[in-house]
C-alpha cells in the first residue's frame, strides 16, 4: 500500500502544478485581450480620423490574396451607400400592426398575438 505521506506529497506537487498552468493560461489570455483591446483602439482611431492610407493598404493586401488564390476580385468605388434601395418601402410596412384580432371579437382564437404572449 501507498504511504499517506506519499500521495499527499504527490497531491501536493499535482496541485501546484494545475495552478502553475492555470496562472499561465490567465496571464496569456489576459496578454492576447490587452493585444485585440490596442488593435482595436487604433484601428477606431484610424477610422474616426478617416485614414485611407490604411485602407487603401488593407485592399491592396485583400486584392493580391483574391488574384493570388484564383478568386474574383469585385471592383467597388470608393463610397457606397449603405442604405438599400428598398428601405422606405420596408419603412412604411413596419408602421403596420402585425396583431390581427377575430371580426366577430371571439376569445378562442388562439392564434391571436395577446394570447400567445
Amino acid at each position: 500500500m501507498a504511504d499517506p505521506a506519499d500521495s499527499v506529497r504527490r497531491f501536493r506537487a499535482e496541485l501546484a502544478d494545475a495552478v502553475g498552468r492555470s496562472r499561465r493560461a490567465r496571464d496569456e489570455a489576459h496578454h492576447r485581450a490587452e493585444v485585440f483591446q490596442r488593435h482595436t483602439t487604433e484601428l477606431a482611431k484610424n477610422a474616426a480620423t478617416g485614414s485611407s492610407a490604411a485602407e487603401s493598404v488593407q485592399r491592396a493586401v485583400a486584392i493580391d490574396y483574391r488574384t493570388r488564390v484564383g478568386l474574383e476580385v469585385p471592383e467597388y468605388s470608393a463610397i457606397e451607400s449603405n442604405v438599400r434601395p428598398d428601405t422606405a418601402a420596408n419603412e412604411s410596412a413596419a408602421g403596420k400592426s402585425q396583431e390581427q384580432t377575430p371580426s366577430d371579437g371571439s376569445d378562442l382564437d388562439f392564434s391571436q398575438a395577446q394570447i400567445m404572449r
